[in-house]
């Protein structure tokens, strides 16, 4: 079948003849059509001719203009200098998160030949009122007028002189943005200018949507007839008036629309979707990586039956899935082409960047955190950096760094790396207040010294992304050169954008002669394949999501007066791109994501829905096919295999000695109940989560946060104090809660990383710390009457019982961790435990007996653990004096009463959480302790049961945070 380029270069030369095209001009949507098109041009040249001139529509606006466009950072620059004439107020720091919209909004006004004044004008605080009045039936809309909308309204009111300004500053330095120029272009066609090029006929080429200044543009070339139109349009798509995909040719194809835009008969409106034969597989995966199999598959059996020489597409929905194709697909080398870049955001360059970035803004006081500083040291590439280093430099780089760190040391000074002497290490050594031309030079020479220590003959795609990394930062240092001071801030908004912006091209010989393209969907454009997959056709990737950034409200950008492009104008020309990609293939497999409850996948595609129920009944040539598939699939067998482990012989001897070893405790007897594969994992294996060093902390480091606070208070009110809770001062206490806050977390920086306090997430933590804090101290006094002695601060209690098991005894270790104990007036022992989550009164209540609800299978672990507290305090208390813990050992045990208890800061106002923990009324201790060793037999006995395997949990929501998820495949 004839491709769409095919037949417009026989157009061309059949109007021309290879002897006037020199002096054509084709005017397309993409440069890689351009390319193509010139191909098609050269295999019909039956001799050497010169070929048109081929350009995208924003080049030919440019050219017939005379215009330079601007660099984006440098339009930014001057936007900003607009704003700051227009309003003193603005700083950069704020601009540069939204003045990118605004640029945005500017070039799409342009576009669509939206009247400035009228449209802000509209937005203006008088017509919005107006407007909401009708809208909310208000006689007195006034009253909606707040400082927040004072200011939203303040913001529009500059939008336009801005706008103004800055196309002034603009012509007078000779330079435009994209919109700027097709309102240029249409002004001077409307003022009868000639273009600043002549041509004899200039083509409009595969077009679709267009804005309003490209209408008027096209419009008036046509009636100067100097222009003419060549579309790919099919009347499956055109004569449906409820299809998107026809929204704008629709009007440009019929006659008698204002909008009709071709000079004599349409060309092209063709019927392949209605009346070819075409055969379609609808297929359904269950994750997005299958969908890579299958097409592997496919292309294998396309090059078998049909050979190497068919033009395949394979489109990506989801541009992230780029990443798996390029490790399978080099099978097919020879006749591939990846027309999509690879994005430097997944290269060793970005992530080091970030680290740099991570690692300058902890420089506090002259010194960075030592395990930030070993993470950048880590990272390959400045390995690469070290090894080229200590080679020609006769000295171990690695073991010169860790000499002069120490093992020991959480933070390293400046002065202490200047000495090492290491030269990429000074450029980490920046101050944040510094201005950012001088910070982007220490970036520019970090990444200079990697890039003389790449060896040149290992170059490689991540050379690659270093050597395009530091030309961003010398493009950027040029752009910012004699400007006003940025800060770190907003200079590092600035670098990381352009960097996200940065793709690697794959490179090759001749593109033009390959025939398996790996693509987008908006390169298609203009392009026709025999054989198409379409991978994740699900909403949310195609169509994209109904994401709009603007400052220009929704409800105004809708208006007819107006017609801004919205989501809506975006659904129809991705459903034009679609369908067009289908025209001419012969069999196209089109493959989605099967939605579930574990991921955030979207349903299938409206497209796929489409085909079914419409495209099917218009075209009886159509076979549509949707294959089942499943890959991989374990059967039952398998599948009960891994998700249980059964208690064997040796098993049992494990079980044997972490019972000796590691003991019960209330969360190993929980984590038995909740999930017996998770105690597997925990207590018998020995897993522990490997935690990620993260900037914000976590619910467990705030826990151990409060924790540690609480202990500091304590271990001072026994050094100062004796212990005496009545002759602490609770508001001299307060008042210097923030000093104990960061003792606090100083404390625990080794085991848990380093945190900065004073900025983002981890600041408001440390507010809701200290009003936790706050809350308790305040109110803890007033809990009781009677005099409270503290007697040992973050202790610890264990012992250990022996257990029959078969006739023989098996010690166990039971053992609790007290954060606080104390004596309340004359005999009660208090066992407290600090909970920073929720607590309440039933998690503790005993419905029946306590010995039933210790054992049962729904167990409450925090009537538990006060069981537990009790069993250990009594253990302890019943040896003679002498033999306990020291201070115990003035306790009189007969008129003791032991009294656990949980302090819930969520619920202050429940006081101290208790229960009366006994297995029958006015149980003697020894008559306790006797019981509670037959609970221990029977949690003993139930971990050893072999007819209950270690499993994993039913309850998929136990998973969520639990950390051996991954091992168990329940990432929900």
């Amino acid at each position: 079948m004839k491709s769409f380029l095919r037949k417009t270069a026989e157009h061309l030369i059949a109007q021309h003849g290879f002897d006037e095209l020199r002096e054509v001009a084709v005017v397309m949507p993409s440069q890689r059509g351009a390319l193509y098109l010139k191909t098609q041009l050269a295999q019909l040249g039956e001799r050497p001719f010169i070929s048109p001139k081929v350009m995208t529509i924003e080049e030919f606006a440019l050219q017939m203009t005379n215009s330079e466009l601007i660099d984006p950072i440098s339009l930014l620059m001057e936007a900003f200098a607009c704003f700051k004439e227009v309003d003193q107020q603005v700083d950069f720091d704020r601009f540069v998160s939204w003045g990118q919209l605004m640029l945005k909004d500017f070039d799409i006004l342009d576009l669509y030949l939206v009247d400035p004044i009228q449209l802000f004008s509209f937005l203006s605080e008088a017509k919005s009122l107006e407007r909401w009045g009708l809208e909310y039936g208000e006689d007195q809309p006034e009253k909606f007028i707040t400082e927040n909308t004072k200011a939203y309204f303040k913001l529009y009111d500059h939008l336009l002189e801005v706008y103004i300004r800055l196309k002034s500053r603009l012509e007078s330095l000779g330079l435009v943005y994209r919109g700027m120029a097709y309102r240029k272009l249409v002004e001077n066609l409307e003022n009868g200018l000639a273009l600043a090029k002549n041509f004899k006929k200039i083509y409009f080429v595969g077009f679709n949507a267009l804005s309003k200044a490209e209408e008027d543009i096209i419009s008036m070339l046509l009636k100067q007839g100097l222009a003419e139109t060549l579309w790919d349009a099919d009347e499956y798509y055109v004569k449906n008036k409820f299809h998107r995909a026809g929204n704008w040719l629709r009007n440009y194809s019929h006659p008698a629309s204002q909008n009709y835009l071709s000079r004599g008969p349409f060309l092209w409106m063709e019927k392949h979707l209605l009346e070819d034969p075409k055969k379609v597989q609808i297929i359904g995966l269950a994750n997005p990586s299958a969908q890579v199999y299958v097409a592997m598959e496919a292309i294998r059996k396309w090059a078998y039956t049909y050979g190497d020489q068919e033009q395949v597409a394979l489109v990506l929905g989801d541009e992230s899935l780029l990443d798996q194709v390029t490790q399978y697909i080099g099978e097919f080398k020879d006749r591939l082409n990846i027309t999509m870049g690879f994005s430097i955001k997944k290269t060793q360059i970005f992530s080091l960047i970030n680290l740099w970035w991570d690692l300058t803004k902890r420089g506090v006081d002259g010194r960075f955190p030592t395990a930030h500083l070993m993470k950048l040291w880590q990272h390959p590439l400045v390995q690469l950096y070290a090894q080229y280093w200590s080679k020609h430099k006769q000295i171990d780089a690695h073991k010169l760094l860790i000499s002069k760190l120490g093992t020991d040391n959480l933070y390293v000074s400046f002065d202490t790396i200047k000495e090492i002497n290491i030269p990429i290490l000074h450029h980490v050594l920046v101050h944040t207040d510094s201005d950012f031309s001088e910070i982007l030079e220490h970036i520019k020479s970090f990444i200079y010294q990697i890039m003389l220590a790449y060896p040149r003959n290992e170059w490689d795609e991540e050379a690659e992304a270093v050597q395009q990394a530091f030309d961003v930062c010398e493009t950027l240092g040029a752009a910012i050169l004699d400007r006003f001071p940025i800060s770190y801030a907003s200079g590092k908004i600035l670098l990381m954008q352009l960097l996200q912006q940065q793709k690697l091209t794959f490179e090759g010989p001749d593109h033009s002669s390959r025939t398996l393209h790996v693509m987008g969907l908006l390169e298609t454009r203009t392009l026709d394949f025999d054989r198409v997959i379409v991978l994740s056709l699900n909403e949310g990737s195609l169509p994209g999501t109904r994401k709009r950034e603007s400052l220009i409200p929704t409800d105004i950008a809708n208006m007819s007066y107006f017609s801004l492009p919205t989501f809506t104008q975006a659904d129809a020309v991705t459903s034009y791109h679609f369908y067009r990609l289908l025209q001419r293939a012969q069999e196209v497999i089109l493959c989605y994501v099967q939605p579930s409850e574990k991921s955030s996948i979207k349903e299938m595609s409206r497209f796929i829905k489409q085909i079914r129920f419409d495209w099917k009944k218009k075209n009886p040539q159509l076979v549509l096919e949707e294959p089942v598939l499943e890959l991989g699939k374990l059967n039952k067998e398998q599948e009960e295999h891994v998700s249980s482990i059964e208690k064997t012989d040796e098993m049992r001897q494990k079980i044997k000695e972490v019972l000796l070893k590691r003991g019960l405790s209330a969360s190993s007897v929980s984590m038995l109940v909740t999930c017996s594969m998770k105690y597997y994992f925990s207590q018998i294996v020995g897993l522990r989560d490997e935690k990620q060093s993260d900037d914000d902390m976590g619910a467990d480091v705030f826990g151990t946060w409060i924790h540690k606070v609480l202990e500091l208070l304590d271990n001072e009110i026994q050094e100062q104090h004796g212990g005496r809770m009545d002759q602490v001062d609770w508001k001299e206490k307060i008042s210097h809660l923030d000093d104990y806050l960061n003792r606090a977390i100083r404390e625990i920086e080794k085991e848990k990383g380093v945190f900065e306090l004073e900025k983002g997430f981890n600041y408001v933590l440390k507010e809701v710390a200290k009003t936790i804090l706050e809350n308790y101290l305040q109110a803890s006094p007033q809990w009781v009457n009677e005099p409270i002695e503290l007697l040992e601060v973050e202790g610890s209690l264990e012992t250990q019982v022996g257990i029959s098991v078969d006739g023989e005894i098996w010690p166990v270790k039971i053992k609790g961790r007290v954060d606080r104990l104390d004596r309340l007036g004359a005999n009660t022992i208090r066992i407290i435990d600090y909970k920073t989550g929720k607590v309440e009164k039933k998690d503790l209540k005993i419905g029946g007996d306590l010995m039933s609800e210790l054992t049962s299978e729904d167990i409450k672990e925090k009537l538990f653990q006060l069981w537990l507290y009790k069993f250990l305090l009594g253990k302890e208390l019943s040896k003679p004096q002498e033999e306990r813990e020291e201070y115990l050992k003035q306790i009189h045990t007969p008129t003791a009463h032991i009294q656990p208890g949980i302090i819930s800061f969520r619920n202050l106002s429940a006081t101290i959480l208790t229960e009366n923990i006994e297995f029958s009324e006015n149980q003697s201790l020894e008559d306790f302790l006797k019981e509670s060793e037959q609970l221990i037999a029977h949690w003993v006995h139930r971990l050893l049961d072999p007819s209950a395997p270690f499993e994993k949990t039913a309850n998929l929501e136990d998973c969520q945070y639990c950390d051996f998820k991954g091992i168990c495949h329940r990432e929900v």
